[in-house]
């Protein structure tokens, strides 16, 4: 039987160049010419040297927006760094970045060295870098295209200066998009981590983001549910506002890790940044999961 309509197990190609044209638009194209491979080879090679003191690269994914895919890439790189490691995020939701808003960096601006661009580093020792930081004001919007939103999260790899890190997490835009396979195609990874809740549409939009996965060979490290319940401040009982895990369910029919459960938690409501001093439940839960992930990154280098 042919499977020329099997959209998933087709050649992947970024939305400018489903016109078959790559030899003049994307290096990662099947048609694209020498010229493009050869730069597309040099830009490997200036990411392979910026990234070279950073130990583990991990992307953080999600299938559809609203399901707290930032707030979980924060709380994990807090939880890292309160376990001693040292972190970077790279903001690579160019369009919506929340990163520095939720480790209180908000109002902070971009500066450049000698070394290239100096990520900014938060009270906890976090290095963030983000579009956020280019901005004129919080409320402007980023009106640029894919292809540009692609080029500038790739300028954020090949000129920032990321020094030694133990860990770089890396905050991709939802979705099966350009600027999520151009991430996970130029950078190497250790893996990527998938962020839902347990409602049906953002468990469906999951499927895509494993299979795309598969198709361009990047390890899946495992997924998080994230809103997974509410916690009764009377009798700590757990209250699962979406029913039953449907993530858990979705793991186990890939094949995949369930890392772990993230709450509500009511303290944060009306709060962009996230504490670091134990009262925050969405903290506390990802300290564990923090762990996992980290352990699951040492495998596999």
């Amino acid at each position: 039987m042919s499977d020329t309509n099997d959209n998933t197990l087709s050649a992947p190609e970024c939305s400018s160049c489903k016109d078959g044209k790559g030899s003049s638009k994307c290096a990662s194209c099947p048609s694209a010419s020498p010229e493009m491979r050869a730069k597309k080879s040099e830009t490997e090679q200036q990411i392979e040297q910026r990234l070279s003191k950073v130990k583990h690269r991990i992307a953080i994914v999600s299938g559809k927006g609203g399901v707290g895919k930032s707030t979980v890439t924060a709380s994990m790189a807090l939880s890292l760094s309160m376990l001693g490691k040292k972190v970077g995020v790279l903001d690579a939701d160019v369009s919506g970045p929340n990163i520095p808003h939720l480790l209180g960096l908000e109002g902070r601006k971009l500066e450049a060295s000698m070394e290239g661009l100096e990520p900014i580093m938060n009270r906890n020792g976090i290095k963030v870098i983000s579009s956020e930081f280019v901005l004129t004001t919080s409320d402007t919007p980023m009106l640029w295209r894919g292809p540009m939103r692609t080029t500038l999260v790739t300028q954020f790899v090949t000129d920032t200066n990321w020094g030694e890190l133990d860990y770089l997490l890396i905050d991709l835009p939802p979705g099966t998009g350009d600027e999520p396979m151009s991430v996970m195609q130029q950078i190497p990874l250790d893996g990527i981590v998938i962020v839902s809740t347990s409602s049906n549409l953002s468990v469906l939009d999951v499927s895509k983001i494993i299979n795309m996965a598969k198709t361009i060979n990047v390890p899946v490290l495992g997924l998080i549910e994230n809103m997974s319940y509410m916690q009764c401040p009377d009798c700590d009982r757990k209250i699962r506002l979406f029913g039953e895990s449907k993530v858990e369910r979705l793991a186990k029919q890939y094949g995949l890790r369930m890392i772990g459960e993230i709450p509500l938690d009511p303290l944060n409501s009306g709060v962009d940044e996230l504490p670091a001093d134990g009262r925050s439940l969405i903290v506390t839960a990802m300290k564990p999961i923090a762990q996992r992930v980290a352990d699951l990154a040492e495998k596999h280098k």
